[in-house]
C-alpha cells in the first residue's frame, strides 16, 4: 500500500543515515525523513572529520560497540571505493593519574588493544608538533583514525538508496502516534505514513518534539570547535601523515581534542575543548557566533601545546551536543509508541559508534536481535519508563 513501509527512519543525521543504511537490506521498504537538507549544518553531524579511538578512556562498557563499528566502517569504505578512514595514528596525554591517561591504558588493557605508554620526550620524537610539558604521559594508540565524516553519512545514505530505500528531506515529522497494529507518523505538510517500525534519531530536538517520554534527560548544548593554520615552514609537522589525533588533559582537568586536516573544507587543524565552552540552546538555535571569550581561552591552551600554531584560529563556529546526566548514550524502546525505538544523547563523542548503534537500531526494527548488547544505555539507568531492547 502506498505511503506505508516496513521502518521509517526519522533524523538522517548520522546516526539515523547509519540505521538506514543498516535497515534497507534487511526488509523491502524502508523511508527516511529529515526535516533539513542532507547536508545541512544545525544538528551535531555536520563538519568533515571525526575521531575514533578504542583506548576508550571513558570505560570498557564501550568496547563491544567499539570493536563491532570498526568492524563497519572498513565495510562502508569498501562499498563507497573512496577513502573514508585516515589512519593517523592517536596519542592520549595527561598526568598519569588522568582520566584521559588513566582510563586510556585501562580500556587497551582490558580490550587487548595496541598501545604505547610514552613520555614527552618519546612523544615530541615521534610527534615534533607537541610541546609537552614534563609530568605527561602519553597513550599511543597505532589504531586510531579520522573519519571523513561527511562522505561517510552521505556515503551510508547513498548505499541506503542503492538497496532500496526511499528518502524525503526538508520535512519535518510532527506527529508519531500508534494506529491498530503499526506507528502513524505524520509530517509538517500533512502526509502521512504508516509503518510496523519506527526509528527515531533526531539528536537535540528528539524530547521536545517527537519523544516526550525522555523529557528530563537530554540537554541541548552549544559548543564552539576552531580551525587553526601552521605557521610559515610548519605545514609538514601537521601534516595527516606526521600528526596524529588527539585529546590532551590539562592540569586542571580541560579536555582539548584534535585531528590533522582530512578535507580541503577544513583547511587547518582542527581542536576543541570536549568538556569546557558549553552553553545550553534551545534546539531551535542558528546563531553561529562564538564568544571572544571563548576564542581567547582556546588560543591561551593552543598556544601553549602547539608553538607552531599561528595563535589565532582562521575559523571558529558552533555545534550541538546532546547530553544526557551521565554523558552517554540513551538508546531503547519507547514505552508510549509500538515498535518505536530511539538513540540521542551522544554527548559529544557518539559520531564512531554510529555504524554499530545504526546497525543495532536496524536489526531490532525488524525483529531481529542486535550483534551488540545495549543495555549499558537504556534510559532505565535514571529510572525513566522508557525500556531497553
Amino acid at each position: 500500500m502506498k505511503n506505508t513501509y516496513d521502518v521509517i527512519v526519522i533524523g538522517l543525521g548520522i546516526m539515523g543515515a547509519a540505521a538506514l543504511w543498516r535497515v534497507a537490506a534487511k526488509c523491502d521498504r524502508a523511508l527516511g525523513i529529515d526535516a533539513s537538507g542532507p547536508t545541512h549544518c544545525y544538528g551535531s553531524s555536520q563538519g568533515s572529520s571525526r575521531i575514533f579511538r578504542r583506548a576508550y578512556w571513558e570505560g570498557n562498557k564501550y568496547l563491544p560497540l567499539l570493536q563491532h563499528a570498526d568492524l563497519l566502517w572498513q565495510e562502508l569504505e569498501h562499498l563507497l571505493q573512496k577513502q573514508i578512514i585516515f589512519r593517523t595514528r592517536g596519542i592520549f596525554i595527561g598526568p598519569q593519574s588522568s582520566r584521559v591517561v588513566a582510563g586510556s591504558i585501562e580500556t587497551a588493557r582490558q580490550g587487548r588493544i595496541e598501545h604505547e605508554i610514552w613520555t614527552p620526550s618519546e612523544t615530541k620524537n615521534v610527534f615534533p608538533a607537541f610541546s609537552i610539558p614534563e609530568g605527561m604521559q602519553t597513550v599511543h594508540e597505532p589504531g586510531a583514525y579520522a573519519i571523513s565524516a561527511q562522505v561517510a553519512r552521505l556515503g551510508m545514505l547513498d548505499e541506503a538508496l542503492r538497496r532500496g530505500a526511499t528518502t524525503e528531506f526538508g520535512n519535518t515529522v510532527v506527529d508519531i502516534k500508534n494506529q491498530g497494529a503499526e506507528v502513524l507518523v505524520t509530517t509538517r505538510n500533512s502526509r502521512s505514513y504508516r509503518a510496523r517500525a519506527v526509528v527515531v534519531t533526531t539528536g537535540p530536538w528528539i524530547a521536545s518534539e517527537l519523544m516526550p517520554e525522555l523529557y528530563g534527560l537530554l540537554e541541548p548544548r552549544r559548543v564552539p570547535i576552531y580551525w587553526f593554520k601552521p605557521k610559515i615552514d610548519s605545514e609538514k609537522l601537521f601534516s595527516r601523515k606526521r600528526f596524529p589525533v588527539f585529546l590532551y588533559e590539562c592540569p586542571n582537568g580541560s579536555i582539548l581534542y584534535g585531528m590533522p586536516s582530512i578535507a580541503s573544507d577544513e583547511p587547518g587543524v582542527k581542536i576543541g575543548f570536549h568538556n569546557r565552552q558549553q552553553s545550553f540552546a534551545r534546539p531551535d538555535w542558528k546563531s553561529f557566533a562564538v564568544q571572544d571569550s571563548s576564542v581567547k581561552e582556546i588560543t591561551e591552551a593552543v598556544e601553549a601545546l602547539f608553538p607552531k600554531l599561528e595563535r589565532s584560529p582562521i575559523k571558529e563556529k558552533n555545534c550541538f551536543y546532546t547530553m544526557s546526566p551521565d554523558e552517554s548514550f540513551l538508546i531503547g524502546k519507547s514505552e508510549a509508541l509500538k515498535s518505536t525505538y530511539f538513540a540521542s544523547a551522544c554527548s559529544g563523542h557518539g559520531f564512531k559508534f554510529a555504524p554499530a548503534i545504526g546497525d543495532a537500531l536496524a536489526n531490532v526494527a525488524v525483529g531481529q536481535q542486535p550483534f551488540v548488547s545495549l543495555s549499558s544505555f537504556s534510559a532505565h539507568r535514571f529510572n525513566s519508563t522508557s525500556r531497553v531492547f
